[in-house]
């Protein structure tokens, strides 16, 4: 099943090229630090980790992956986490958000910000304790390199269980 990014094609391709391998193998990613877990394309590599953030990078350097896992000591729900997320990227950054999507216990919201696509996939487990987010971005042109990978990881970014 392939997520397309419900995004407007800006800029032209040929700007910047792909330099990424066109099959990938897919590695697993897990953190029972964080609580969370994700599929990732051999393309992007562990770029740096700390208590609450993982980064991943593209090995040509143009896109980025990163997860965090904060405590949700205020016990928002769904709906708040949401609404500060689009806030925080409309009204803090100047983004423009093209398609988002809710479920049971995660959101999706993407578009662009400062010439780049952004898909943030932000999860709360049933028990509450804690938001978990996972931040993708790269540029526009680039947006037929990366709509693999970032289908590979939205799709199977969730909170660890056991």
């Amino acid at each position: 099943m392939a997520l397309a990014l419900s995004l407007p094609m800006a800029g032209r391709a040929a700007d910047l090229s792909c330099t990424l391998p066109t099959e990938s193998r897919v590695l697993d990613w897990r953190s029972p630090e964080l609580g969370l877990r994700m599929r990732y394309p051999d393309s992007f590599s562990l770029a740096s980790a700390a208590l609450d953030t993982v980064r991943f990078v593209s090995l040509d350097g143009q896109a980025s992956a990163t997860v965090t896992a904060i405590p949700n000591g205020l016990r928002q729900d769904l709906v708040s986490v949401m609404a500060e997320a689009r806030q925080d990227i409309t009204g803090n950054s100047g983004g423009e958000i093209t398609y988002s999507r809710t479920r049971d216990n995660w959101f999706v919201l993407s578009g662009f910000m400062a010439g780049r696509i952004f898909y943030r996939r932000s999860l709360i487990p049933a028990d509450g304790r804690m938001i978990g987010t996972l931040w993708i971005e790269f540029p526009r042109a680039l947006k037929p390199c990366f709509e693999a990978a970032v289908t590979t990881m939205s799709l199977s970014f969730r909170e660890m269980l056991g």
